[in-house]
């Protein structure tokens, strides 16, 4: 089994790969204060004292960002990675700053690119949370990304990911000590959405909820509800002041929240436009692909995810998108 779950890796990273090297557009802003060395798969960066994000290297090692937050009493993580090794040198750059244990890591949504290390993060002690969704989808609608007939190494390896420990659909609070951090689920990326605030840090962990000037994978998308709760963000209390780290890309501003919303806007605009002139599937996709790279063409992996993105708004617009269904508690 481990050298199925091994090989199924390998192979989910080939099939994700023109979205893993996304990561060479990912840049961290010159603000931020990395403290990781570039051997790492991921760069560290200091957001606030005891919060950090771990955002994802220019080689797509991890396949996703991720983060931490320290408290009086534990380590909460947030999301854990595609590649379990990427993991294990997180949970090694926690150890260098706390001997605090590793109490809870919060999956922000089921997609493998973001609890893939899961395993690794209870067998260090943590409790795994998530959304009431993912407990269901993380072994069957995983296996849907990866195409109609993932290999044999690769279903083993989608059906070997932890399954949570706990689950939500509302607002939860966990205290670390006097350290406070809010759990909120939330809709647009998947249906099975949570963000993480962090109050004393004016942070937020979006997870796919943002991604910043990278193009977004909204095959489980309602891009409807997602402008909503993007345009939502930046309403929020010291929403001028906030950190937003998303899920590709790195460290977001208010700005990058905003571009992010107007990404979203164009692109079910454009589809609306062509749908309303008649068009639809691949006639619709070549037509509208040459607009949608003047208005946002220089966005990290753009080439690999803006023509399945004008496809996915097409069925999304005519009511025929599929997308995952609520699963049972």
């Amino acid at each position: 089994m481990r050298r199925a779950i091994i090989a199924g890796i390998t192979l989910a990273r080939q099939l994700w790969r023109p979205a893993l090297l996304a990561g060479a557009f990912f840049a961290t802003p010159a603000s931020a204060t990395a403290v990781e060395p570039a051997a790492d798969p991921f760069t560290l960066t200091l957001i606030a004292p005891g919060v950090y994000a771990a955002i994802d290297g220019p080689e797509g090692r991890s396949g996703s960002n991720a983060g931490f937050v320290i408290g009086d009493d534990g380590v909460l993580v947030i999301d854990s990675f595609f590649d379990p090794e990427a993991t294990k040198v997180l949970i090694a750059d926690i150890r260098k700053l706390t001997p605090k244990p590793i109490r809870y890591v919060v999956n922000t949504h089921y997609h493998a690119d973001h609890v893939g290390g899961d395993a690794v993060l209870r067998a260090a002690g943590a409790i795994i949370i998530a959304h009431h969704n993912v407990r269901g989808w993380i072994r069957t609608e995983n296996l849907h990304l990866f195409g109609a007939h993932p290999s044999p190494p690769l279903e083993a390896m989608v059906k070997s990911l932890a399954l949570p420990d706990v689950t939500t659909d509302q607002d939860l609070t966990i205290r670390l000590g006097t350290r406070k951090v809010l759990i909120q689920p939330v809709l647009g990326h998947t249906g099975g959405d949570l963000i993480v605030t962090v109050p004393d840090a004016t942070a937020v962990f979006c997870g796919d909820i943002l991604w910043r000037h990278v193009s977004p994978n909204i095959i489980d998308g309602d891009v409807a509800s997602w402008i909503s709760t993007v345009a939502g963000m930046q309403h929020a209390k010291n929403a001028s002041i906030t950190t937003f780290v998303p899920g590709h890309g790195g460290v977001a501003t208010l700005s990058d929240v905003a571009d992010f919303q107007l990404y979203l806007a164009d692109l079910r605009s454009l589809v609306s436009r062509a749908r309303d002139r008649g068009l639809s599937g691949k006639v619709l996709v070549d037509a509208t692909l040459p607009e949608f790279a003047q208005q946002h063409g220089d966005w990290g992996a753009f080439a690999h995810f803006a023509p399945l993105e004008l496809g996915y708004m097409d069925d999304e617009l005519a009511g025929h998108k599929r997308r995952p269904q609520p699963a049972g508690q």
